[in-house]
C-alpha cells in the first residue's frame, strides 16, 4: 500500500466549493460517521455539502449531528461542478444503483478496505487504519480542517463501532490516540457507547434469538453460521438494518475460527458477512466470489442458492484452515 497522500485529498477539497458525499449501501457507524464528519468539517469552512445514501438513515443513528439532512440517493445527479466524495466503500458499485445512474466519476475515494481498487480520480486508501473515520481524522489534522465537537462526535462513533468498542484486531495504538484526541475535542465516550451499543429496538433481540437458535456449528466447531430468511424477518418484525453486529455473537465461542451470516435480500440474492479470528483470510474468499473487505471481516452478495453458497464458503474456509 502506497504512503497515504493526504495533500492530494486536501487539494480536491480546496479547489471545490460544493460537495456530494456518499457511503456504501447498508451503511454502518463508520459509513455514517465519516460522511457526516467530513461534511460538517467542510461546512465549517463555508462550503456547500449534501449527503446521500441509497438506503437512507438507519434510525439507530439519528443521534449523529448532520443525520437529519441525509438524502436518499435519486437518479438525478448533483449540479455540475459538485465534487463527489465516496467514503468507506470498497467497490464503486456499493454506492448504489442510483449513483451509478449519475454517470459521474468519484472525485475523491477515502477508505480503509484493502480490497478497494482505487476507483476515484484521487484515492486515499489506508488499509492499516482501523476505520475510515481514523483516516479522516488524519486528513483533517494534516490539512487544517475544522474539528468542532460535532465532527469529533461523528469520528468517534465511526472509530468505536468499526473496532467493536476497540476490541477488534484492527485496533492499534493510533486508534486509541485518535480516540483520546476526539474526546478532548468534545466526543462523550459513555453517551456514545450507550447510543451505539445499548439503544436497539426489541425486535433486534428477537432477531438475535432466532439467529442463535438456527446457528449451525461444523468442522469440529471451527466454523459457525446462521441463515436469515424472509420468514425470520416476518416472525420477529425486525428490519434488515437490525442484522448489523449479529455475527459478532458467534465469535464469542473460542473454537470458532470463521463465522458467517447469510441474509436473503429482496432481490433474491444472498448477502454474506464473514468474520475470521485470524487463521483464514476472508477477504481473499470474498474477492474470489465477487465481494471484498478485510482479512478479518469481509462480505459478498451472491446469486447462488443458499445450500450451494454455504458449501462453497465452507470448502474455501477449510482449504485455508487445513491447507
Amino acid at each position: 500500500m502506497d504512503t497515504p497522500n493526504y495533500a492530494a485529498a486536501g487539494e480536491v477539497i480546496a479547489r471545490h466549493e460544493r460537495f456530494a458525499i456518499l457511503a456504501h449501501v447498508r451503511p454502518d457507524g463508520d459509513a455514517y460517521g465519516s460522511g457526516f464528519a467530513l461534511g460538517l468539517a467542510l461546512r465549517a469552512q463555508g462550503k456547500e455539502v449534501h449527503w446521500y445514501n441509497e438506503d437512507g438513515l438507519d434510525p439507530q443513528f439519528t443521534f449523529l449531528p448532520g443525520s437529519g439532512e441525509l438524502n436518499v440517493t435519486s437518479n438525478e445527479p448533483p449540479p455540475e461542478g459538485t465534487a463527489i466524495i465516496a467514503l468507506d466503500c470498497a467497490k464503486a458499485e456499493r454506492l448504489g444503483d442510483a449513483f451509478t445512474a449519475w454517470g459521474r466519476p468519484v472525485d475523491l475515494n477515502i477508505d480503509h478496505h484493502v480490497s478497494n481498487p482505487g476507483y476515484g480520480q484521487v484515492n486515499l486508501i489506508v488499509g492499516s487504519a482501523a476505520a475510515t473515520c481514523e483516516i479522516l481524522f488524519e486528513l483533517i489534522e494534516s490539512q487544517g480542517l475544522p474539528c468542532p465537537p460535532e465532527v469529533a462526535t461523528c469520528l468517534y462513533v465511526g472509530l468505536c463501532t468499526d473496532t467493536n468498542s476497540f476490541g477488534n484486531r484492527n485496533t492499534n495504538q493510533r486508534s486509541f490516540e485518535v480516540a483520546a484526541e476526539l474526546v478532548r475535542r468534545g466526543a462523550e465516550p459513555a453517551y456514545l457507547a450507550q447510543m451505539c451499543f445499548q439503544n436497539y429496538p426489541a425486535t433486534r433481540l428477537k432477531l438475535l434469538r432466532e439467529a442463535l437458535n438456527e446457528t449451525v456449528f461444523t468442522a469440529g466447531d471451527r466454523i459457525a453460521y446462521f441463515h436469515l430468511t424472509p420468514e425470520t424477518f416476518a416472525k420477529t418484525g425486525a428490519s434488515r438494518e437490525e442484522t448489523e453486529g449479529l455475527i459478532e455473537y458467534l465469535q464469542t465461542t473460542g473454537s470458532i475460527q470463521v463465522a458467517f451470516m447469510l441474509e436473503c435480500l429482496e432481490d433474491g440474492k444472498i448477502r454474506v458477512s464473514m468474520r475470521s479470528r485470524g487463521k483464514v483470510d476472508v477477504a481473499k474468499i470474498a474477492t474470489e466470489l465477487g465481494g471484498g473487505g478485510h482479512k478479518l471481516a469481509a462480505g459478498i452478495r451472491s446469486a447462488l442458492p443458499a445450500d450451494e453458497l454455504i458449501q462453497t464458503l465452507t470448502d474455501r474456509i477449510l482449504a485455508q484452515l487445513d491447507g
